[in-house]
């Protein structure tokens, strides 16, 4: 059974069975698409994708139920910077360990968080938060996007998401296929943009708050050839969570590369300020010792 977790009644909570339930987190920020995309692309993107990945577990796995949170409207870092809402790692991290936290207390053991957000930031947010809630063996989180990301992409931009397309033909097909009146008319006329290139002045300009604008080709939207390649993405995935679902093994492929660069991390900031605390209490305490001594 596909359920929305807004939508049950008590009753309904308490007649589902934990060990084969899996609930389901979309996730997605709000960022600029163009002027032809609302700012809300990647959220409608992360619910539309969850209820499409849950039809197909559905089929592979008839005996369990899926539940669908409500879309978390949170993401750390974006494809372009001069108009998006960003939060810290810590908050999309504890946003989703606190309420895997609160669904344990309700009996549940299995999660999954989806992100339209392929970026660096956001996927080792969630990563981490999936470290935390699976401790102890009864537990499983799974950061479903981190399964989609390669290793070429990774070591190509390693600290900024740079995809093939930003608001291009599959983002302004879907769109096309679920909200067409989202979409703007002026589609139609827009120029193709190469994809950028991973750069000093690229990573300067996001992070200065100045990137802006779109990439691919938004005039080649086609509704169907983006349900398809949407459907190729979730069968990855399908294929990737059978062992994890049935056997509870297979869990090392949902960690992207991205986490091996330790500025990624939503630990990151905490540990830096730890070190700075221990060279600094080491330097005085060896300042107090010399003058001692002399």
């Amino acid at each position: 059974m596909i359920c929305h977790f807004a939508h049950l009644k008590e009753s309904d909570l308490k007649s589902l069975l934990p060990d084969l339930t899996l609930v389901i987190f979309p996730v997605g920020g709000l960022e600029q698409h163009g002027s032809h995309l609302p700012l809300g692309t990647k959220l409608i993107q992360s619910r539309e994708w969850v209820k499409s990945l849950a039809q197909k577990l559905q089929v592979q796995f008839a005996d369990w139920n899926f539940v669908i949170m409500p879309e978390l409207p949170f993401t750390v870092d974006t494809y372009t910077s001069a108009m998006a809402l960003t939060v810290r790692p810590h908050v999309v991290r504890d946003a989703l360990v606190d309420q895997c936290e609160s669904l344990k207390k309700m009996g549940f053991t299995q999660f999954a968080a989806l992100s339209t957000h392929l970026t660096p930031k956001q996927l080792c947010a969630i990563e981490d938060a999936s470290k935390i809630v699976s401790k102890g063996k009864k537990f499983s989180f799974i950061s479903l996007s981190s399964g989609l990301i390669d290793v070429a992409s990774v070591y190509k931009s390693p600290l900024i998401a740079l995809p093939e397309e930003h608001a291009g033909a599959f983002d302004t097909g879907q769109l096309l296929a679920v909200h067409p009146e989202l979409v703007s008319p002026e589609v139609r006329g827009l120029i193709s943009v190469p994809s950028p290139k991973a750069s000093i002045d690229r990573f300067f300009s996001y992070y200065g708050g100045k990137l802006d604008g779109y990439w691919g080709e938004p005039s080649l939207a086609d509704s169907t050839h983006a349900k398809l390649k949407l459907e190729r993405d979730l069968d990855l995935l399908v294929e990737k969570l059978k062992p994890v679902l049935l056997k509870g093994k297979g869990k090392s492929v949902f960690f992207s590369g991205y986490r091996y660069f330790p500025f990624n991390g939503s630990f990151f900031k905490a540990y830096l300020l730890a070190v700075i605390f221990f060279i600094t209490v080491f330097l005085w305490f060896m300042s107090g010792v010399k003058d001692v001594f002399e």
